[in-house]
């Protein structure tokens, strides 16, 4: 889908599977956006009328001004500093992205006490993904789908959760709820590398994480 605009910042699997879940709206939330590519596009490519374009790190606010100025969209976006939501807590979000931390981090920042405004959330986590799915369980968000997506020789994935009361079951918040592979991640072969790897893994969290890959594998 993002390639389709040859002519805005290039996208790679993993920010192109965030930004074909945006749907369009008129104010959207870059929660970490780094160097802005993904703001960038969504804003170039008019799915979002404005948005929130935030980091905590002035050299990365620094790259995204750049960006945003060199594809004249700057004018459509609010620059933010603030940590995590606190970006938003004056603002009505129709969509907030929150990608490329640690799920530790990210439930951290959900857990904050601002105001979602029933707004639509897309969140990549690198490592502890259950923990992401609790923190949306105790938000009462309902995860819709998640996307399994390889960048740079690494999987990734891409939840996509929307208000609603959720109560996953042991597979679901360790494994994922409603997995997708995606022609650049095959699920077989994600399942098979976990599986690999987690062969050095000791004790029970180790032995149940491989029960649960086999039956990922079974179904």
């Amino acid at each position: 889908m993002a390639d389709s605009f040859t002519w805005l910042p290039r996208l790679d699997e993993r920010l192109t599977a965030i930004a074909s879940e945006v749907p369009p709206c008129k104010l959207a939330a870059d929660i970490g956006t780094d160097h802005g590519k993904l703001a960038c596009w969504l804003l170039a490519s008019e799915r979002a009328d404005r948005m929130v374009v935030s980091d905590i790190s002035k050299q990365s606010r620094d790259k995204a001004r750049d960006l945003l100025i060199q594809y004249d969209v700057l004018d459509r976006a609010e620059i933010r500093g603030e940590n995590g939501l606190y970006a938003i807590k004056d603002q009505k979000t129709d969509v907030i992205i929150i990608a490329g931390m640690g799920g530790g981090l990210i439930s951290e920042i959900l857990d904050q006490p601002v105001d979602l405004n029933r707004a639509r959330l897309i969140l990549s986590a690198q490592t502890e993904l259950p923990l992401v799915r609790d923190a949306l369980t105790k938000r009462r968000y309902s995860i819709i789908k998640e996307l399994l997506v390889k960048a740079t020789g690494r999987y990734y994935r891409v939840i996509v959760a929307e208000p609603g009361n959720q109560e996953l079951s042991a597979f679901e918040r360790e494994i994922g709820f409603n997995l997708k592979g995606t022609p650049s991640a095959k699920l077989k072969d994600y399942f098979l590398w976990q599986l690999k790897i987690s062969q050095n893994w000791q004790g029970d969290r180790g032995d149940n994480y491989r029960k649960l890959l086999k039956e990922a594998l079974d179904e």
